[in-house]
């Protein structure tokens, strides 16, 4: 098993966190995120033990999420 530290160089690991911390469309995000609710709920110690728990598996299915979500929201703004 990893120890937080080796974690904590993880690049999508890391990306989750800032993710955490703060979304590129913080008006718009809702329910369908699967960080909204954290994102709000969280202290930033928690949102770092969380980040920190998670699988690999985990991560990356977040982060695939967030990709289609960011791709779909771009294309809405250039929609105007």
């Amino acid at each position: 098993m990893d120890s937080i530290l080796e974690k904590s160089y993880d690049r999508p690991r890391a990306l989750l966190f800032g993710l955490l911390v703060n979304c590129l469309f913080p008006t718009r995000t809702n329910e369908s995120c699967p960080l909204w609710g954290l994102r709000k709920s969280l202290s930033i110690e928690e949102k770092h033990k969380y980040t920190m728990g998670l699988s690999n598996e985990e991560v990356n299915s977040i982060l695939l999420q967030h990709e289609e979500c960011f791709e779909k929201r771009l294309s809405n703004l250039n929609q105007w």
